[in-house]
């Protein structure tokens, strides 16, 4: 996900790695109305009811068909009535690919609810190498848009294949009683996916007004500058999918603190999220006038104020809600975050422009992060004060600021250039650690501890 488009923009002019982010664009939003987060609820539900396993991964594969085909046959249909201002020249392929890419990709949830995350790595790795060595290739060798488009295409014709014939090995039959569990998954899905709909649809809000309203050279520049989405994914989302199914086997025992696990991972995520957000604030004029050259310059600005977002993250209220099964407070969530968006975005990108669009993203997504944690203290009914483990987050934000002074100056950029801002960040990375141990983040302490006892059981 990092790789290619730092690939694409050497091989494609700005104004078609722009075509291609629209396609990306409306592929995202139509993916998450399919997706509608059904293979989400493995993780909810595999930890509950283990005997039941194969019943709802067929529940999943028929909920995801039904709803990919709707998703896409409504999209086609308004493009044909208006006229192709929807989809534009990508309507087909773009349907096409969403059917492909959301059927039959229940694997991941699978193996996380069954805690064989090598099984994931390898899944993952193996589905994004393959999707990069295609773009890439086809890239290289056509230098045309719509060829990458439809060799993407062809590629999750074969990953679905593949997908197919590995179910239909592995399937089992279900012998425990299955009463009420299509409408358990259903009343868990429906709001959990809507929610999850909204907020991705959120995401790509600034960039559709952008794609729409300023062309597809202002979009490549947008997309450069929110570049960092995928580091939050891979940084925040991977150990809250993790979480999700500890936390609901946990909730089993009643002398348990529900929120334990929560309050621990968020310091972890803390850690991770803020120290890469003042790395990425720091050197993003280098980062990208380096990686994706000097037309993407307008991308600096976008980038240092989207790193705000990653404050935001670092508290993801929706797994603990989540993991009791209580999503209409994520569903309500979101709606607020995208009224709020679409407003600011109004207002602010014809003042703006493209830093007005992502202003108005970095707000949304701070008030609904603030509502959302105003919900979680309701369904657990706790004080603000033992919502999240404040003290241990304001060492580590205290911490990040403490260590970013050896960014301070002009040495790592305008003197040693690429190579100063990969040797500062190693050197804001061991000063940080430091500060980390010093302050005795708990969090801190037990991975030093499990360094120096590789051994030792937690």
């Amino acid at each position: 996900m990092l790789i290619s488009p730092v690939v694409l923009v050497r091989l494609l002019s700005v104004q078609d790695f722009g075509r291609y982010r629209e396609f990306l664009l409306y592929t995202t939003v139509l993916l998450s109305f399919a997706a509608l987060g059904i293979s989400h609820s493995l993780l909810r539900f595999i930890p509950s009811r283990p005997e039941l396993k194969w019943r709802y991964v067929e529940q999943t594969v028929a909920l995801t068909f039904a709803s990919s085909v709707l998703v896409t046959g409504v999209a086609l249909l308004l493009d044909t009535v208006l006229e192709g201002r929807v989809l534009g020249e990508f309507a087909w392929p773009a349907a096409l690919y969403v059917l492909l890419f959301v059927n039959l990709d229940f694997w991941e949830a699978l193996w996380l609810a069954e805690r064989r995350s090598f099984a994931v790595l390898g899944y993952t790795t193996g589905r994004l190498i393959a999707r990069m060595l295609t773009v890439i290739t086809a890239a290289a060798l056509s230098g045309q848009v719509r060829v990458i488009v439809w060799s993407l295409v062809c590629m999750e014709a074969v990953r679905l294949t593949i997908s197919f014939i590995s179910w239909r090995r592995r399937v089992q039959p279900v012998t425990a009683d299955t009463t009420g569990a299509l409408r358990e998954q259903l009343s868990y899905c429906l709001p959990f996916g809507g929610s999850m709909v909204i907020a991705s649809f959120n995401r790509s809000i600034g960039s559709l007004f952008v794609a729409k309203m300023m062309g597809p050279v202002a979009l490549a520049h947008y997309a450069i500058g929110t570049y960092l989405q995928p580091v939050i994914t891979v940084l925040r989302n991977s150990l809250s999918d993790v979480l999700l199914p500890e936390m609901v086997a946990r909730h089993r025992e009643p002398d348990e603190d529900r929120l334990l696990l929560f309050r621990r991972t968020t310091v972890v995520i803390a850690i991770l999220l803020i120290g890469a957000a003042i790395l990425l604030a720091r050197f993003a004029e280098i980062l990208v006038i380096t990686l994706f050259s000097e037309e993407y310059r307008p991308a600096v600005a976008i980038l240092q104020i989207y790193v705000l977002v990653f404050a935001r993250e670092s508290l993801d209220f929706g797994v603990p809600l989540r993991a009791i099964n209580r999503t209409t407070p994520i569903l309500r969530s979101n709606v607020v975050a995208i009224i709020l968006n679409v407003g600011l975005v109004l207002l602010l990108l014809p003042l703006w422009g493209l830093m007005g669009a992502v202003i108005a993203f970095v707000l949304s997504r701070l008030i609904e992060g603030a509502y959302l944690g105003w919900q979680t203290m309701r369904a657990y009914q706790v004080p603000l004060s033992q919502l999240a483990p404040w003290k241990d987050l304001g060492k580590v934000v205290i911490a990040a600021a403490l260590a970013a002074v050896v960014l301070y100056g002009d040495l790592w950029t305008e003197w040693l250039g690429l190579l100063g801002a990969l040797l500062g960040g190693a050197t804001f990375i061991v000063a940080f650690a430091t500060m980390l141990l010093l302050f005795r983040v708990p969090e801190a302490m037990e991975l030093l501890r499990r360094i120096r006892s590789p051994s030792a059981e937690s």
